[in-house]
């Protein structure tokens, strides 16, 4: 059966005023001091549950960024004195984040303001959203055999970093993705299930590199492009049909991971 006009009505205003939602929203975080982006870092922190506050991964997932451009979007917030990071004290390895005075003072101030704001769209918002009910699909759907999708869509992979030294969690594939075998770690017995040497950056990129925090958006950059082809592309490839099936983490001997070929790797994984 058709779709009523009455719905493309009600779904092109829904639309409309969420667009306007949002463009009020970035006019007020601009005149409070803020982007529009700090201003979701400020309320991906103080709204996390977890009272330790959210890690650099979680804001990601927040924000829908990738991983290094949520490193990126922290280190200025940081700069402006409205986010610290603090190292779990249970494992160094794990950053937690939170604001300071001055990021939860804006913070509450714009809150209290769309709070009053979607107050005065509740009664609208109600009336658009009324009636319009989810359409049923006719031609199947992802993770079936007749879906239009095809077989790839079978929803997101599940990739996590961690450093090689690090103990080892049941019910992973642990995959090295370093050029180089870490030092320290006898090869008798490694703590890991594969070795993917080509999938790790270029000698050359590495050196380059160097872990400078100021040279990380570019070294992303440039490692993307090298797993667009190649043995790179190919080992890529292998293990996102890998990572489609089982849980894999990913395992790197930089002491920096939100700042490793490991986490631009893991991005590049679990994008679309």
């Amino acid at each position: 059966m058709p779709l009523p006009d009455e719905a493309y009505a009600r779904l092109l205003a829904f639309r409309t005023g969420l667009r306007h939602f949002e463009r009020w929203s970035a006019q007020q975080a601009r005149a409070a001091g803020l982007t529009p982006t700090h201003h979701q870092l400020l309320l991906a922190i103080r709204g996390h549950a977890d009272p330790r506050g959210p890690t650099i991964g979680e804001v990601a997932d927040y924000l829908t960024l990738r991983h290094h451009s949520a490193v990126e979007l922290t280190d200025r917030a940081e700069s402006a004195g409205l986010v610290q990071r603090d190292r779990s004290e249970a494992d160094h390895r794990v950053v937690h984040l939170h604001l300071t005075a001055e990021g939860a003072e804006r913070l509450e101030a714009l809150t209290a303001l769309h709070l009053e704001e979607l107050a005065r769209l509740a009664s609208q918002v109600t009336v658009i959203w009324k009636g319009l009910g989810p359409v049923q699909p006719t031609h199947g759907y992802p993770g079936k055999p007749d879906s239009p999708c095809g077989p790839d869509s079978l929803g997101p992979v599940s990739v996590g970093i961690a450093r090689i030294y690090d103990e080892p969690a049941p019910g992973q594939i642990r995959v090295l993705v370093d050029r180089l075998w870490p030092r320290g770690l006898s090869k008798a017995g490694p703590p890991f299930d594969e070795w993917v040497k080509d999938i790790a950056p270029s000698a050359e990129l590495r050196m380059w590199y160097g872990h400078r925090p100021d040279r990380f958006t570019t070294f992303a950059r440039r490692y993307r492009k090298e797993l667009e082809k190649g043995p790179a592309f190919e080992a890529l490839s292998a293990l996102r049909v890998k990572a489609k099936s089982s849980p894999v983490l990913l395992l790197t001997a930089s002491k920096d991971l939100e700042r490793s070929g490991a986490a631009v790797l893991r991005d590049v994984l679990a994008g679309p």
